[in-house]
């Protein structure tokens, strides 16, 4: 019988189309069942970024099979893991209680297969497939650059109201500012005070400061979604909140870009903010726990939105930009603020 390679080829090509049609491509793509493990869902932060995951997960064709609300409870995470995989979950996009105390949680993942995407924040320990968050340094230099823009005069002292000193965030936001202020406004003192992520901690730390110290010029608050109304209620009921443009304003530069303080610079009282990309946080975590699925392999470098991915200790991190808020831009939609 003659040998006919064209029939052959032609064969082999069918059978590979059917193969793939049939799903026995290692590219297949696998069903996303994704679980969200949330340190709380009484902050906008958190309650944008179930939102927008949930909606992520569907436009790659998965799901989300539960949100877990850990309430700031480094236990209650750990439990929340694993009734997220018990509930059908076959991935963990999860933001961090504790940085230490979530080790337990992604080793039980780890064991049973499911890959992690832990957001905003770096664990200590335990294994992840990818960490997305913001350069928290460079978004301490930011506010440090607008801060320093904004004063009207050379002296005098600024308050910087820091985040927990205990967790990577709140460091990394004040040594990014400090670094860069005492760069930009060498003749003016920074006076420090932790509020440890507490909105009413943040109150007081104003008016004790405001009433010991004549000569402050100007407010940086290492977030805005804990910070902002608490502090600014204080300055109102000292007199001494005034907007931007009239006599007696203290300028004031925060980190996070919730609604409240996009409003605060509508209205003028605030100068400016770094808004972190939520909405970001979520499309690309969601993203990169289908690659994890797929079999896909995480590796450093630049990345196709704007962005790189550097090894920070066992971790791949997705460092992603944030930008400055001011007048001229705070009705952007892309603001995670600005969500509805």
């Amino acid at each position: 019988m003659k040998f006919n390679r064209r029939l052959v080829l032609s064969s082999m090509l069918s059978a590979a189309a059917v193969a793939v049609a049939c799903g026995s491509s290692p590219a297949e793509s696998k069903e996303l069942k994704l679980g969200l493990s949330m340190p709380t869902l009484n902050t906008p932060f958190f309650t944008v970024l179930v939102k927008a995951a949930t909606s992520d997960a569907r436009s790659l064709g998965g799901e989300v099979v539960q949100a877990t609300n850990a309430n700031r409870d480094a236990g209650q995470q750990i439990t929340d893991f694993g009734n997220l995989i018990t509930a059908g979950g076959n991935a963990i996009l999860s933001g961090v209680v504790d940085r230490a105390a979530i080790k337990p949680a992604l080793d039980n993942a780890k064991s049973r297969g499911v890959p992690v995407v832990v957001v905003d924040d770096e664990p200590a320990q335990g294994n992840v497939y990818a960490v997305v968050r913001a350069d928290n340094v460079a978004m301490g230099a930011k506010a440090a650059e607008a801060l320093a823009a904004a004063l009207t005069t050379k002296s005098g002292s600024i308050l910087e109201i820091q985040g927990g000193l205990t967790t990577t965030n709140g460091r990394d936001r004040s040594t990014g500012f400090d670094k860069k202020f005492a760069e930009l406004a060498p003749n003016i003192k920074i006076i420090e005070q932790t509020a440890n992520w507490d909105g009413p901690t943040a109150a007081n730390v104003v008016s004790t400061i405001l009433s010991g110290n004549k000569d402050i010029v100007g407010i940086y608050l290492a977030t805005d979604t804990l910070y902002y109304d608490p502090v600014a209620a204080a300055l109102k009921s000292r007199g001494r909140l005034h907007p931007v443009g009239q006599a007696g304003h203290i300028p004031v530069v925060a980190i996070d870009g919730g609604a409240s303080a996009l409003q605060a610079i509508r209205d003028g009282y605030l100068d400016a903010t770094i808004s972190q990309p939520v909405t970001d946080y979520a499309k690309y975590g969601t993203k990169y726990l289908q690659d994890a699925l797929n079999g896909v392999a995480m590796k450093a470098g630049p990345t196709d939105h704007n962005s790189t991915v550097v090894k920070s200790g066992s971790y791949f991190v997705d460092e992603l930009p944030s930008p400055v808020v001011t007048k001229a831009n705070v009705s952007d939609p892309n603001l995670w603020g600005n969500a509805k």
